[in-house]
């Protein structure tokens, strides 16, 4: 049986993902922030299918020794890993700083960095191990001249596309970096999802994803693309269109799509990849 471990899985896309993959035989690690909805998630997804194995672990990404623990955790107890996939995110509604880095960009960049990085060994020995990152359309508001720095006066929104932008860089250096050890790397755009996103929104922003809530697709329909890439065989996932598609790329609704963005070169990936490692 395969094992997956997907952070953030104890709500909305997080957890409609774990469901799926509960009933494609998946064993699952579930990292969550918080254990009372975290045993909530691992109740659900045991129910679906007893024949799997789930087990619970908790970090906040925010928190590098959390993070730490928990892929040294996994390390223990796991021979491999087949499928990891860096759910979890944090949208700000303010702009907050962690270490001078911009809370957002921490919690959607450097916490699932320092994960993936642990977590290699297993990965490796798989053998065709795939690594899926919840990126976002987002990324078109991001600028790799923002990152690490500090800057008090930026917008909550082009901060989120910053950390979505390294998501993307983040896959296309995996890709790069982990091809020969049978590693692939995907991007994805869940689309507007009406899970947990936003709901930390206040002001003007909070009353626009409050009115557009109601038209926002479903969890579930939200996890298809993740699914779709932790299960479809390696084959299909390889065929690329144009510079889309392929180890490397960005996909929405289960199809590879084209990023249009000047920061996408192998450059700035390797650049994020190297500033990252200081968190290491």
């Amino acid at each position: 049986m395969k094992t997956a471990l997907i952070t953030g899985a104890n709500v909305g896309i997080g957890l409609a993902t774990a469901k799926a993959l509960a009933r494609r035989g998946f064993n699952l690690i579930l990292v969550c922030r918080n254990e009372k909805k975290g045993k909530e998630a691992m109740a659900i997804v045991k129910q679906i299918n007893p024949a799997i194995t789930v087990e619970l672990l908790l970090a906040d990404l925010t928190d590098l020794g959390s993070v730490r623990r928990v892929a040294q955790q996994v390390n223990r107890t796991h021979q491999k890993l087949d499928v990891l996939i860096n759910n979890a995110g944090y949208s700000p509604d303010t702009i907050e700083f962690i270490d001078n880095i911009e809370k957002s960009f921490f919690a959607n960049h450097i916490g699932p960095f320092v994960l993936t990085y642990h977590l290699m060994d297993l990965l490796k020995a798989t053998g065709e191990a795939r690594i899926i990152n919840l990126s976002s359309a987002a990324y078109a508001l991001g600028s790799a001249s923002r990152f690490f720095k500090r800057n008090e006066n930026l917008a909550v929104l082009s901060a989120y596309g910053d950390g979505k932008l390294a998501n993307l860089l983040f896959t296309r250096e995996l890709a790069n970096r982990y091809a020969e050890a049978g590693i692939t790397a995907y991007a994805v755009h869940p689309g507007v999802v009406n899970s947990g996103f936003g709901t930390n929104f206040t002001g003007a922003l909070g009353f626009m994803m409050n009115l557009a809530r109601p038209f926002m697709r479903s969890p579930e329909r939200g996890a298809e693309t993740s699914v779709y890439l932790a299960t479809a065989p390696i084959a299909v996932l390889q065929k690329k269109d144009g510079q889309s598609g392929g180890s490397g790329g960005f996909f929405a609704d289960s199809k590879p799509k084209s990023i249009r963005h000047g920061d996408n070169t192998n450059k700035q990936a390797a650049e994020l990849w190297a500033k990252s490692l200081a968190f290491v």
